[in-house]
């Protein structure tokens, strides 16, 4: 995991999924956690070398991967664990997460790893949206759900920690199909973001480099996401059995899904498309022969 010096007073802790820093008065706030007690312990590594005192974490959303190292990092700090409230309810009872990828049953084995499982912890303070100061160090924080239900946008320090309110156009064409569970939800986000430019000296993904202004990345967002859904649409056309359409969709998108924990991510934006497509008033869900289908509306 690298360091990179975003401003005077916040930093950007790259690897496979990134944290933040926000530094004041020797002082720091970390945005994230990463995904396990590996990637804890390089960032407090860094965090010794800076010669702060880690004063709070911040947890933009209960993914896994952006919480996976919260445990860690509270039994070697003692920091206290901010986090918004529903997604504080996952980061405390991490087995929510695997459990609505499998439809509210208890999660197979394949769910049962640290990239969908992580450890349990406890969250001190619940977040609420707007300016506030956490130890000591003033922050703004937005709401920025779409991706996660409850997802927050962490800024201070002269940056903004985006968390994945939005991808990296590279992340977003690796990905095919980026995890959702609000379309418009994720939308609306999108359209807020680019009033941030301008207001901060940099941005910073939860994946990828970080950049000057977001209004590129969310154009780039905004056209993959409506073609998700037009993809969606369109398979309707063809069927409405619900793995069949996840199915078409994907190729359409000329995504391949290669193992069941990427076809459960994929199913849920699939849902979360559905839902919208409902919510317009193009589709609702059928009982035919016991089985479910969607059909136009």
């Amino acid at each position: 995991m690298d360091l990179i010096q975003l401003t005077d007073h916040a930093y950007h802790l790259k690897g496979g999924s990134n944290a933040g820093l926000i530094v004041q008065d020797g002082r720091a706030i970390l945005v994230d956690t990463g995904l396990d007690k590996d990637t804890a312990k390089k960032i407090l590594r860094h965090i010794d070398a800076l010669k702060v005192d880690l004063a709070a974490v911040v947890i933009t959303h209960a993914h896994a991967d952006h919480f996976g190292g919260a445990a860690t990092i509270r039994a070697r700090t003692g920091a206290a664990i901010y986090a918004p409230a529903l997604e504080a309810a996952i980061v405390e009872n991490p087995i929510l997460e695997p459990l609505y990828l499998f439809s509210g049953a208890l999660p197979p084995a394949e769910l049962k790893h640290k990239f969908t499982l992580a450890d349990a912890c406890s969250v001190d303070s619940l977040l609420g949206t707007g300016e506030v100061v956490i130890a000591g160090v003033p922050v703004e924080v937005l709401s920025a759900p779409g991706h996660a239900p409850n997802q927050v946008v962490i800024a201070g320090g002269g940056a903004c920690f985006v968390a994945d309110a939005v991808f990296a156009p590279d992340i977003l064409a690796k990905h095919g199909i980026p995890f959702m569970v609000d379309l418009d939800a994720w939308l609306a986000t999108l359209a807020d973001l680019p009033r941030l430019d301008g207001r901060y000296a940099a941005f910073a993904p939860g994946h990828g480099a970080s950049v000057a202004c977001l209004a590129e990345w969310v154009d780039v967002n905004v056209e993959r996401l409506r073609e998700i859904l037009s993809a969606v649409e369109n398979a309707l056309s063809d069927t409405d059995i619900p793995g069949q359409i996840v199915s078409r969709a994907a190729t359409a998108l000329g995504v391949t899904i290669a193992n069941p924990v990427t076809y459960w991510l994929a199913q849920t934006a699939v849902f979360a498309c559905l839902a919208s497509l409902q919510r317009a008033g193009k589709t609702q869900p059928l009982i035919e022969y016991n089985s479910l289908c969607w059909r136009p509306a």
